[in-house]
This record gives structure tokens, sequence and C-alpha cells, in this order.
């Protein structure tokens, strides 16, 4: 039996024919061509949006008291500063009194690195006398810009 080399070649032929693309563009790529699109836009909108805005001159940092802790060494208070404007600060002193009237009994503070914009971070003071005792008023002393 010999084999007819015609023949295979016609075979091999047509199995390239099939294997070919038509020219021009699936519909699906128009698809995800058109969602890319879309979302693309999007994100630009927003950056713009946001680049443009404009932002609070001032942060308006709030303390709130969240838990006191007993420890070895004293009284821990922890708390939360939110940052409520639209302005990032770094280096946020948080300062806290504990007040017997108007005499100011005993002081602490803490640094907070970085409060971005209308976020806030948790952090805690140590006391060596019973906050819950005193009158613990707590407020940002200070910050810079980042």
């Amino acid at each position: 039996m010999t084999k007819n080399p015609a023949k295979g070649d016609k075979q091999q032929r047509s199995d390239n024919k099939a294997k070919t693309r038509k020219p021009g563009t699936s519909i699906a790529e128009w698809v995800v061509a058109g969602i890319s699109s879309i979302v693309l836009l999007a994100v630009l909108s927003y950056l713009v949006v946001d680049g443009v805005s404009t932002r609070d001159g001032t942060a308006r940092i709030i303390v709130q008291p969240l838990a006191v802790a007993v420890t070895e060494g004293g009284y821990v208070v922890e708390f939360a500063a939110a940052n409520r404007a639209g302005k990032s600060v770094a280096a946020v002193e948080i300062k806290g009194e504990l007040r017997n009237g108007d005499e100011v009994v005993e002081e602490s503070s803490a640094t907070l690195d970085y409060v971005p914009q209308k976020s806030q971070r948790k952090g805690a003071l140590i006391f060596s006398r019973d906050p819950e005792t005193y009158d613990l008023r707590l407020f940002a002393g200070g910050y810079s810009e980042p």
C-alpha cells in the first residue's frame, strides 16, 4: 500500500483554512473595549474632581476616650482621634488632662504619626492616677502638614 501524497496535501490545506481567522474585530472584543473605556473614564473623572475640589483649610480633630484599663504602670486610656475635615495632618499631638475642678492634677500626651482626611486613628495615654476619679479631658494639641 502506497499513500497518495496529493490526498495528504489536500487534507493539510483544508486544516490550514479552518485555522485562519476572519479579518475584523469580534463582538467580544468590542464589548471588552467598551467596558474598559467606561471604567477608565470613570477613574479619570474621579481623579479630576478630587484634584480640583477645594480642601478645608484646617483639620478638625475630635478625640474621644474608648476605654480605661488598669496596668502595672498605671492607667491606660485608649482613645480614637477622628479627623472630620478634608485635609490630612501629620504629627498630631494628643493631650490628656486629669482635672479636679479648675486644677490640673496630671497630664499625658501621645503623638499620632498621620491622620488622613475623614478618618480616625487610635492610641492610648498613660496616667499614674485613676482617670475615673477625676474629670478626664482629651484634645488635640497641635499638628503639622504632611
